[in-house]
């Protein structure tokens, strides 16, 4: 299991510091760092991440300040200099609370916590899922429809609707982008705008900022550009040893 983490400090060398520690663990990947809550917020408007690593005192919004402004937040974790905040830090459900400085054994600790708990989280949810993860189905023109994930080439949003685009032919459907990136396996989908999500082995080519899948450029985020580097071309890159 991969965890998707976001840190987010005020202070360049916590939040380098904590970034590398998050870069280390294997069973982390880091996907941005944020220099205030306010940033932070923008962020998660865009993308799903699984674990958040949040300093407390920061100008104009407070960690704990933050967390309570979230209608859902992720789970999170304090980081923190001061050892007062602790209990108001529990009391918002908080995974676990690190005091400054932190040692990378202390990191790792609540690191470990949050992998059992998403273990856990996981094996309740399947449980409860179809045995059939191949398909779902969407409402459109009043009808049920049954979608291949194999057949979906990418979903495009437009306000509170969905167009899904597939090796057949497009769908509409109302729904929001950053619901269904819940419901898609991350292994094969991936959002790469807030505005697209696509599916991974159909994409032919990036260049730049843009990806393209059949006839369609779909454009890449700024603050996406290195991941989707490094789940599309990283590892597969087969070039002229020098």
């Amino acid at each position: 299991m991969m965890l998707k983490c976001l840190v987010v400090d005020d202070e360049p060398v916590a939040r380098k510091g904590m970034a590398h520690y998050v870069e280390q663990t294997p069973f982390l990947k880091l996907i941005a760092t944020c220099k205030s809550a306010l940033e932070a917020n923008d962020f998660l408007l865009e993308n799903n991440i699984d674990l958040l690593f949040l300093d407390i005192q920061m100008p104009d919004l407070t960690g704990i300040e933050f967390i309570k402004s979230l209608k859902n937040p992720p789970i999170f974790i304090f980081t923190t200099a001061f050892r007062d905040y602790a209990t108001e830090g529990f009391e918002l459900d908080a995974l676990d609370y690190l005091v400054k400085p932190i040692s990378f054994q202390r990191f790792l600790k609540a690191a470990n916590k949050a992998r059992t708990h998403f273990e856990l989280q996981n094996q309740s949810s399947e449980k409860n899922k179809s045995t059939d993860q191949g398909h779902f189905f969407i409402k459109s023109d009043g009808q049920y429809i049954k979608i291949q994930l194999d057949d979906v080439l990418y979903f495009e949003s437009e306000r509170d609707y969905i167009f899904i685009f597939t090796k057949q032919k497009r769908y509409l459907t109302l729904l929001s982008l950053k619901q269904l990136e819940k419901e898609l396996p991350p292994e094969n989908f991936i959002r790469v705008h807030r505005s697209f999500i696509v599916a991974i082995e159909q994409v032919e080519l990036m260049d730049g900022n843009q990806l393209k899948i059949k006839d369609r450029q779909i454009p890449v985020s700024r603050s996406m550009q290195d991941i989707v580097y490094k789940t599309l071309i990283e590892g597969k890159l087969w070039k002229r040893d020098m």
